[in-house]
């Protein structure tokens, strides 16, 4: 399910969105990138709300009804002229997101013992990341093959269909019920409970806020700055990106049996040293060769695979009861950071560049600059902010699965 709704998602808003409303529609880049932001700002807002509604009334109302608005949305969007009318269908897929993504991810830790829940976590990630890899291609061939620039958007709904009949058909009923061995009398749907479930982990929330804060700053000028460093075409870039992000998937499940036996506290430390010190590599004064941008890439993605899984596995361990409003919390903090980040991000590409001396780094190296401070920051926040895990849990190969 995960796997063919974020194909869906990837193939909607980077592959058919920016095509169809430029080349159809006729709108301008300025106003396609706020269209496309009002998903990401919608679903950051709505996250952490719709993961306590999982708490409260399940998980599988929401996993079904969130991939099933987008099934609408995708067809609707066909039959809409106004820049207003694709800014509320953008909404409302974000919204869509919010609902699915933490009761997903809460799933996996209602379902899993802790010993085994970064495996867990890394094999949805798996899927996530085969849908991101596989999208800008599935769009594509979609348009070429029949040479309408609308053919993506039959393809997302189909997609949309299919992950909700697989959450209506395979997820069980669950209703509202006690997690865990707690108490069922679980808190009500209210901003009271809201805000002291954000109350519960500020670190947490703060350490989701700086990492992908820095990340935000370079997510949507990876391409910009290959072409301009590199003078890598935007089809070899494309095509780059498949194998790479295949090999994450590939990874995803023994780096998340690694993180099961370092234990979740260690992975995300190492992780996101490991990060750090790979960005700030490729930031030298001086052109990286790209032999080794093409390895710290690689090093790179193998960190964020370990910091991730291990970093779900903690959220979902910090309060069982609430798991489904923490995980919310946590992935609004995280979607508030990264738009924050790309906004500064592209102001610094285009206009900020820094002098140190004789040291003078052209403004398109700024944003990573920013980027490996900002990972730098989050792995010195997780000595203070993330205690010890209390056991050393050993991972049983033999027995993947509970």
């Amino acid at each position: 399910m995960a796997g063919f709704a974020e194909l869906g998602y990837v193939t909607l808003n980077i592959s058919a969105m920016p095509v169809y409303l430029r080349e159809v529609v006729g709108l301008g880049e300025s106003t396609i990138t706020a269209v496309g932001s009002v998903f990401l700002l919608t679903e950051a807002i709505f996250r952490a709300p719709m993961g306590m509604l999982s708490d409260h009334f399940g998980r599988r109302r929401l996993i079904v009804l969130g991939p099933s608005l987008t099934v609408f949305t995708s067809l609707a969007t066909l039959v809409a002229h106004h820049p207003l009318h694709f800014v509320v269908l953008r909404a409302i897929d974000g919204l869509g997101a919010a609902m699915l993504w933490p009761a997903v991810y809460a799933a996996i830790g209602d379902a899993v013992p802790p010993q085994k829940r970064a495996w867990a976590m890394s094999f949805l990630n798996m899927t996530y990341m085969s849908g991101v890899a596989l999208g800008p291609l599935a769009g594509g061939l979609a348009n070429d093959l029949t040479g309408a620039k609308q053919a993506s958007f039959y393809l997302t709904a189909a997609l949309f269909a299919v992950a909700t009949v697989i959450a209506w058909r395979f997820y069980p009923r669950d209703g509202r019920l006690p997690r865990d061995g707690l108490n069922p009398n679980t808190e009500t749907v209210s901003l009271r409970a809201l805000l002291d479930a954000l109350r519960f982990a500020p670190g947490h929330m703060l350490l989701a806020f700086v990492v992908f804060f820095g990340m935000g700053l370079i997510m949507l000028l990876v391409k910009l700055y290959a072409m301009d460093e590199f003078q890598v075409s935007e089809t070899l870039f494309g095509v780059g990106l498949v194998v790479p992000a295949l090999v994450i998937a590939a990874l995803s499940l023994p780096l998340g049996r690694l993180a099961d036996r370092l234990g979740r506290t260690r992975s995300i430390r190492w992780g996101l040293s490991l990060a750090a010190m790979v960005l700030w590599s490729v930031v030298a004064p001086s052109k990286p060769p790209i032999a080794w941008v093409i390895v710290a890439a690689g090093l790179g993605a193998m960190s964020f695979v370990l910091t991730f899984a291990a970093w779900m596995a903690e959220l979902s361990e910090l309060d069982p009861a609430r798991r489904g409003v923490i995980l919310g919390a946590a992935g609004t903090a995280q979607g508030v950071g990264s738009i924050l980040g790309a906004l500064l991000g592209g102001f610094l590409y285009e206009h900020v560049p820094l002098t140190f001396g004789a040291i003078q780094i052209p403004a398109h190296r700024t944003p990573f600059l920013g980027c490996a401070a900002m990972l730098t920051l989050g792995a010195l926040l997780s000595w203070v902010i993330l205690k010890r895990d209390s056991t050393r849990r050993t991972y049983d190969a033999s027995n993947p699965l509970p």
